[in-house]
């Protein structure tokens, strides 16, 4: 399946953000104004396609990016921006305690990777210190883990994920620990297509329920990535369109809703 798949490898990243903006933006434009409406669930359906596109490229980000502690910023800021439409697209006012947008949840998700893949290194250094032992074999590289140093690196990595999950949870973010978790198994099964199939679709299916497990179809477009950035229209100016564009889709809806639903600003929360 694997030497199948890259043969036929043909969608760059941009591709994806793309597939993942337009089902993102079809999902909300259903929350937020076809409640009741006959397309409301078919786009809902629709919509379950882009948050774990959002999770794959998030993994794929932290292999790449320059700066993980930058690229956290990035998201923590997105967050903080998108605080205010958010609330008012998805509870109808602001400010609101029930729910975190979904830019918080991918942030605790990138500190969790960052931590578990830290993991094993944190306990070799450990072990070299204590033992002074060399830190590196004579070609240059990392010594094998010893069964202990392995229990122990898992057991990090197990209270890490733990970790990320319940914050997620505790700060009632968008998909909460579950999309934590999603994010971890981007993580802990990247190149591992069969694996990484299984393994979202017993998440979707047995962790969120509902109509959750369409957004398995998202595997469909993850499978096909080639590895590539794509084209980078905008250039830096690009790439803070993608965190500008959550907000700012959210601010637009909800303004719709208010013109199409209500007799009168004055109604407004704030």
């Amino acid at each position: 399946m694997e030497a199948a798949l890259q043969s036929r490898k043909c969608v760059n990243g941009f591709t994806l953000k793309l597939i993942a903006l337009v089902t993102m933006t079809i999902d909300h434009t259903a929350m937020v104004l076809l409640v009741g409406d006959p397309p409301y669930w078919p786009m809902r359906i629709i919509g379950r396609i882009a948050f774990p596109i959002y999770c794959f490229l998030l993994v794929e980000g932290y292999f790449h990016t320059h700066s993980v502690r930058r690229y956290t910023l990035r998201l923590l800021l997105a967050a903080v921006v998108s605080d205010i439409p958010f609330d008012l697209a998805v509870d109808g006012f602001w400010p609101s305690w029930y729910s975190q947008n979904v830019m918080l949840t991918l942030a605790i998700g990138l500190v969790a990777v960052w931590l578990v893949d830290h993991s094993r290194g944190w306990v070799l250094a450990l072990w070299n210190r204590e033992q002074k032992a060399p830190a590196e074999t004579q070609e240059g590289e990392p010594p094998a883990l010893t069964i202990g140093q392995m229990v122990l690196a898992g057991v990090l990595m197990l209270v890490f994920s733990l970790a990320g999950i319940w914050l997620a949870d505790f700060c009632w973010t968008d998909y909460a620990g579950g999309g934590v978790l999603l994010i971890l198994l981007f993580y802990f099964f990247r190149k591992k297509p069969i694996a990484l199939c299984v393994a979202v679709l017993v998440e979707l299916t047995g962790y969120f329920g509902g109509i959750e497990p369409f957004g398995a179809l998202a595997l469909v477009p993850i499978l096909l990535y080639n590895g590539q950035r794509g084209p980078n229209p905008g250039g830096r100016w690009g790439q803070w369109f993608f965190y500008a564009y959550y907000p700012l889709h959210l601010g637009i809806l909800f303004i719709l809703y208010k013109l199409l639903f209500t007799n009168a600003w004055a109604t407004l929360p704030f």
